[in-house]
């Protein structure tokens, strides 16, 4: 089963229920990113039926370059999100996503509908940039067709 995951960066706005402030992504270079998904678990083996459905795609050196400016000699707390309403999927809990970063955001995960803290300490420059590896797990049961989100950046200032 070969299915394509686009993740698009910048390109839509998200809002959620829990939302600080969104940062502008603008500065970002625009990615439309097709990732094709595998089998997480190949091969012959005993699997349950979360193992048979598991699917698993990556998506490499995404990068981020986030407006921090207003914000700047503040403490703040950065955060990642998507959506809690992803097209192509039936439950937002029906995908994961992981990343790992190269320097200044933290690694971490969510599912859709939630956020996940990448910054927390004093803003110190006008824009904050990082390069971020996605791996994206999906529950094949829950997914329809083609899938397309994007991550969105929010920031809270802190005391």
């Amino acid at each position: 089963m070969r299915r394509t995951v686009l993740l698009a960066a910048g390109l839509f706005a998200c809002a959620l229920a829990q939302a600080g402030v969104r940062l502008d992504d603008s500065l970002s270079p625009r990615q439309r990113v097709e990732a094709t998904t595998r089998f997480l678990y190949e091969g012959v083996g005993n699997w349950n039926a979360d193992q048979v459905s598991a699917l698993v795609a990556q998506v490499r050196g995404m990068e981020f370059r986030l407006r921090t400016a207003p914000y700047v000699g503040k403490n703040a707390e950065i955060y990642l999100t998507v959506a809690d309403h992803v097209s192509g999927l039936k439950s937002p809990t029906a995908m994961r996503l992981e990343w790992t970063t190269r320097g200044r955001f933290a690694p971490g995960s969510l599912v859709p509908g939630t956020r996940a803290l990448v910054y927390r300490g004093k803003i110190t420059d006008a824009v904050m940039s990082d390069f971020f590896d996605f791996t994206i797990y999906l529950d094949a049961r829950d997914w329809e067709r083609g899938l397309e989100f994007d991550p969105v950046f929010e920031i809270d200032v802190v005391p």
